[in-house]
């Protein structure tokens, strides 16, 4: 179960990174020549296979159900699809089907996201953060999707960075599992005398010495 959580930690912080990078080398307008290659590679990973990775990882760790594996499934084929119709162009069928399936990925990971939260807050860990920043990720991009913006298109910033947002905090909130329960304060030691006298404490339980009949003081007792 460790490892696996380790997997989805380093998986999740991999899927940030990509998802800065791909915004970084995609920048504002169209991206050419190396930067092109930089921007889909990136984007493959951080939207579609490091998710893949994290759910499964989840999955292993007990943490999310099938459900959102089959969600990250969806998600990594259509990424991966659009990517390698953008590497090889020779394999384009017709214009309509590569916009139906450009179209339809980011739509599939705003459902994964969404799905993923759900499942991690189901399994007991208490972030509703994620939720939040899913929520709102999403919405950004089915909004991409289904409405253009003349200009410059803010959705463009905030999409990889809710995004890396959301993996990190997923991040964390793995690694938090591997780390010990804290150990609560050591119980304070009895007293091996009374403080009145210096006789044995008893050890019958009564709270009072059996030499000189005075009551144990409370700092005595260790409470």
């Amino acid at each position: 179960m460790k490892m696996w959580l380790r997997i989805g930690s380093v998986a999740a912080f991999v899927a940030a990174a990509s998802a800065l990078a791909a915004a970084f080398a995609g920048g504002i307008t169209e991206p050419t020549g190396i930067a092109t290659v930089v921007a889909v590679g990136a984007t493959v990973i951080a939207y579609g296979l490091a998710p893949l990775v994290i759910t499964f990882a989840m999955r292993q760790s007990a943490l999310s159900s099938w459900w959102a594996v089959a969600a990250a499934l969806f998600a990594a084929v259509l990424w991966t699809a659009a990517g390698v119709l953008f590497a090889v162009p020779a394999l384009l069928p017709t214009t309509t089907f590569v916009d139906t399936v450009v179209s339809s990925a980011p739509s599939a990971s705003a459902l994964w996201l969404l799905v993923a939260s759900v499942e991690v807050v189901r399994a007991g860990m208490h972030r509703w953060s994620l939720v939040v920043v899913a929520t709102f990720v999403a919405v950004l991009i089915i909004g991409s999707v289904l409405i253009e913006l003349s200009g410059f298109d803010i959705r463009k910033v905030l999409v990889p960075l809710g995004w890396a947002v959301w993996m990190v905090d997923v991040g964390r909130a793995q690694l938090s599992r591997l780390s010990p329960a804290p150990l609560g304060p050591p119980p304070a030691a009895l007293e091996a005398s009374c403080a009145s006298c210096g006789a044995p404490r008893r050890t019958d339980g009564l709270a009072f010495c059996s030499t000189c009949g005075l009551p144990y003081r409370v700092s005595d007792a260790g409470t």
